[in-house]
Formats: C-alpha cells, sequence, structure tokens
C-alpha cells in the first residue's frame, strides 16, 4: 500500500472517530439531563364555598385558585351547591367530580391536563361517620404518567378510621413504587398523630411531606373552633422535587389552602 493510500486512509479514520464524538456529545444530554419543568399543585378544603364569616362565595373560591395559577387542583367538601363545571369552565381546566356515597359531598380534581384515568374509591369506616371517598385520576404530563390522589379523610376525633384509612391508601399507592405519584387533601390528622406515622412508613414506599420539606414552621391549615392544626397535606413520590410549598389563608373557608411546586 502506497503512502499516499495510507494517509487518504488515516484521514478517512480520524474523520470517522469525531464525527462519532460528536454525535456521542450531542446524545449525551438528551440522555442525562434532568427535567426543568415545574409544576404547581393546590389542595384545598373549600368547606362547601361557606367561608370563616358564614358567607356562601363561590366565587372567592374561584378568584383564589385564578391568583394561584396552579397546575393541578384537589378540592374537599365540593357539594351541589359549588357547580364544580361552572367552576371549571370559569377556570379553564378540565375536572372530575367523585361523591361520597349519597352525602351531596365529595371530592373534585381541576386540572390543565387532560385527564386519562379516573377511580373513584370508598374509604373503610370502623368509627360509622359519613362515607369518605378517595378520587384517583391519571395525569400525563411531559411524556410522563402522573398518579393524583384526592381524599378527604373522618373528622378530626376519628382516629381509628384515620389509622386504617392511612394504611388503606399507603398500601393503593405502594403499587407505584417506580411512578410519579401526588397525595393531596384535608386527613384530619396532624404529623404527629400514629396515622400519619402509618401512611408515610406504609410499605416502605418512600413519601415526601411536601410541606415539611420545604419549611422549619407548624403550617397550621385549619383555624375553627380554636383548634389550630396542620391537618390538610400535599404528599409526593420521592422522585419529586419539592421547591416551593406554602399554606394560603383567606376567608373563603375554615381550611387554609396549600399551593406546593414540584420539579419533575
Amino acid at each position: 500500500m502506497s503512502y499516499r493510500l495510507k494517509l487518504v486512509y488515516f484521514i478517512v479514520l480520524i474523520f470517522i472517530i469525531i464525527s462519532a464524538a460528536v454525535s456521542i456529545i450531542v446524545v449525551l444530554p438528551t440522555i442525562f439531563s434532568n427535567s426543568n419543568k415545574q409544576i404547581k399543585i393546590m389542595t384545598w378544603n373549600i368547606s362547601g364555598a361557606v367561608g370563616i364569616d358564614d358567607k356562601f362565595d363561590v366565587n372567592r373560591i374561584i378568584d383564589e385558585i385564578d391568583e394561584q395559577n396552579p397546575d393541578i387542583v384537589g378540592l374537599q367538601e365540593v357539594n351541589s351547591y359549588v357547580e364544580i363545571s361552572t367552576l371549571a369552565e370559569r377556570l379553564n381546566m378540565n375536572y372530575y367530580y367523585a361523591e361520597a356515597g349519597d352525602t351531596d359531598e365529595g371530592n373534585a380534581i381541576l386540572s390543565k391536563y387532560k385527564i386519562e384515568d379516573v377511580e373513584a374509591i370508598d374509604l373503610p369506616l370502623i368509627d360509622g361517620t359519613r362515607a369518605r371517598v378517595l378520587l384517583k385520576v391519571r395525569l400525563h404530563i411531559d411524556n410522563k404518567n402522573f398518579y393524583i390522589y384526592i381524599t378527604h379523610f373522618s373528622r378530626y376525633d376519628k382516629p381509628k378510621d384515620h389509622k386504617n384509612q392511612a394504611n388503606f391508601v399507603g398500601n393503593l399507592i405502594s403499587k407505584h413504587t417506580t411512578s410519579r405519584f401526588i397525595l393531596m387533601g384535608d386527613l384530619n390528622f396532624a404529623p404527629e398523630s400514629e396515622a400519619y406515622t402509618e401512611l408515610m412508613d406504609n410499605n416502605k414506599v418512600t413519601k415526601i411531606d411536601t410541606y415539611r420539606y420545604v419549611n422549619q414552621d407548624s403550617g397550621f391549615t385549619f383555624r375553627s373552633n380554636s383548634l389550630f392544626k396542620r391537618i390538610d397535606y400535599i404528599i409526593c413520590s420521592y422522585n419529586l422535587n419539592p421547591t416551593i410549598s406554602k399554606v394560603i389563608c383567606t376567608k373563603a373557608s375554615d381550611h387554609c389552602a396549600v399551593l406546593t411546586q414540584l420539579k419533575i
């Protein structure tokens, strides 16, 4: 083989190596980059749109949600007076409502994203309190599946129900050990309770209490009858990163809303 031919082969080989290296450099950021997309999640027990001033006013609920501009909202104590379809229309969001038994009250989701799958699941009862429901929804966000759970546990003086319901919901969530999930709602128990420990430690599925993750203060969400407690939560899977979490209190309800921003 002549020297000139060897030189041509060598130049071609160098060109192939450089081209391959450039291709790898271009592809690597796509493979290993983390998404910088963030979404806002809001949960709120709206108390049937009756505020701490005993006035019924759906517009205050709408205005507060609109001001916070969340991507997904979980609402509790929604009833027929609230007219969730009208509320969703005014906020330009998709919605679904799940009633708890025949109570004319339940939970609802508002979402900027298309609601893919929906399931309403009755919660177990021990103390004979009124029916409670868990709303489960699947959303597709940024090419990822998200499982959203919205619920309202039995009233605050029913610890047996709380622990049982926490175990029940924890078992459902345990099916998503590698998925992204968000659990939100009025759980009616404090972080110091047995039910809280039952929920957070259930089946060794790592969960993040988003408010506690971001903040050091008590973060009380309930302020009725001189009771001040943190009983409203946004809890997410380990593969979501809470960057902001705050409590928003208004006259519109005796519960404060919780707003969390998640890096997904």
